[in-house]
């Protein structure tokens, strides 16, 4: 494979910069539903994309087609695309600079998937099946598994040369139950209340070491508690709780993708691609304040596990911790070399693409809400009246994220420090300055929460990530069906 890369880079000499990323896919996909398998299969794909820098612009082509007349063909597209581009190009691209590293990332599987059959793998998943089925009264079971074992070969004409391997696995659970108050869904891990659905390894990361009972049987029962709760109420301006579930999604939704430079330069637009708080802070040395001393959010694809988890970006960057909002105060970006040379910061690895296919671009990885000092139970017990809210499930936000409305998986009302009903069709709702603002209450009890995916770009790029936080208090409308 050496040998490969170093003749596309030869091919390439007499640019600015080049860089390129073979990349070999072997992926298994078991859909079922009600102890009945709809889908089995496994794929394999391999490729190569070819970025290069010339004349001031960037060219981008890929090709599954790996023999050296074609490379030379896919090299040549690339160029031309980048002189073409060059033409309409009013500023010249300029990237900043990074170290040049040579290194090999491999992440290790404690019980790894790729040695399991997928007899033995159908198996589980009907076993998964039963144990969700805790009760006569649920009418339906979900289990979608899939794995994904990648290998990545990232080489640069300055000379970075970087090989990562890395597994992954990804388990979606449901239940829908019927009762009294009519059919009631509960998914997991799309507003589960435990990472135990996946991420970066093996079937070891799955519920406690790669045992999903306990997992499951929760679906079940919280499926058939969701199906005799009361419509949440429409209840303006009060103060609700937010479970660690329900703030991952959050954080993805109001912090992360507004923090990606390409956005707050005005750059990408598509799937709600801007944000309100461009223009806020012209410069990293001279920020804003947009929230209360509860609001420090962090970007780290160095954590072990999740989804996104990465040491190098898809421009050989080497990946940090990146700290987005500090009490409140905004402070960095998520970048890209070409956007760090703009800003006048040093680049913290957030290019990706999802495959050799696509150009790659900024995206938060793993972004998530910093820690506080109070209990979880303190800050329902501190709560006269209010709502406490569980899970994510559906978001919507405007084309700046400045309006925002999420919907639970369930809910509680708050009276006199104390849960009561439980409430189903929950959705909170604010605007993002004064919801930032209102937070007064933040607990120890952080968790990550791998998603499967989350989308961005025109095409559109698929891709993993993980988000989450601890139990929060803060100022919103619910909105319910009920009165």
């Amino acid at each position: 494979m050496e040998d490969l890369l170093q003749q596309v880079l030869d091919l390439g000499k007499g640019n600015e910069y080049l860089d390129i990323r073979l990349e070999f896919f072997q992926n298994i996909v078991i859909k079922s539903i009600n102890e009945e398998i709809s889908k089995a299969f496994t794929y394999q794909k391999n490729g190569l994309g070819v970025r290069i820098l010339s004349n001031g612009a960037w060219g981008f082509a890929s090709t599954q087609d790996l023999t050296k007349d074609n490379l030379l063909k896919t090299v040549e597209i690339a160029r031309k695309m980048a002189q073409i581009e060059s033409n309409r190009t009013k500023t010249p691209i300029q990237l900043a600079d990074i170290p040049i590293s040579e290194d090999r990332v491999e992440v290790n599987c404690e019980i790894d998937f790729r040695e399991i059959t997928l007899e033995e793998k159908i198996k589980e998943i009907l076993g998964w099946h039963k144990e969700i089925h805790v009760s006569d009264n649920i009418m339906r079971t979900i289990v979608d598994y899939a794995t994904i074992a990648a290998r990545k070969l990232f080489w640069s004409s300055e000379g970075t040369k970087i090989e990562f391997i890395r597994p992954i696995v990804n388990v979606n659970l449901g239940a829908v139950a019927k009762g009294s108050s009519g059919v009631r869904a509960y998914y997991q891990p799309w507003g589960g209340t435990t990472p135990d659905a996946g991420g970066t390894g093996g079937h070891e990361i799955l519920g406690k070491n790669g045992d999903l009972t306990e997992t499951c049987q929760t679906i079940g029962e919280k499926a058939m508690s969701l199906a005799n709760a009361k419509p949440a109420p429409n209840l303006r301006n009060i103060p609700i709780v937010f479970d660690p579930a329900y703030m991952a999604l959050l954080v993805h939704e109001i912090v992360g993708h507004p923090s990606e430079a390409d956005r707050v330069l005005g750059w990408e637009a598509a799937w709600a691609g801007s944000t309100w708080w461009k223009g806020l802070s012209k410069d990293e040395g001279n920020p804003t304040k947009i929230g209360s001393e509860y609001v420090t959010i962090y970007n780290d694809p160095t954590i072990p596990n999740n989804f996104a988890y990465m040491l190098y970006d898809d421009e050989g960057t080497p990946c940090k911790r990146t700290t987005l909002i500090n009490e409140g105060i905004l402070t960095e970006r998520m970048h890209s070399r070409e956007t760090a040379f703009i800003m006048g910061v040093e680049p913290n690895g957030a290019m990706r693409a999802n495959t050799y296919e696509y150009h790659p671009i900024i995206r938060q990885i793993n972004v998530y809400w910093g820690t506080g000092d109070w209990k979880s139970d303190e800050i329902i017990e501190d709560t006269k009246e209010g709502v406490y809210l569980l899970g994510a499930n559906i978001p919507s936000i405007d084309d700046q994220r400045f309006n925002w409305a999420i919907s639970s998986q369930e809910g509680f009302l708050i009276k006199n420090g104390e849960l009561t009903g439980q409430l189903y069709s929950c959705t909170a709702t604010a605007t993002t300055p004064a919801f930032l603002q209102s937070i007064d209450a933040l607990a120890g009890d952080d968790q990550l929460l791998f998603w499967s995916g989350c989308g961005k770009g025109d095409p559109m790029q698929g891709g993993t990530v993980s988000n989450g936080g601890p139990t929060m208090r803060g100022i919103a409308t619910l909105k319910g069906p009920g009165s």
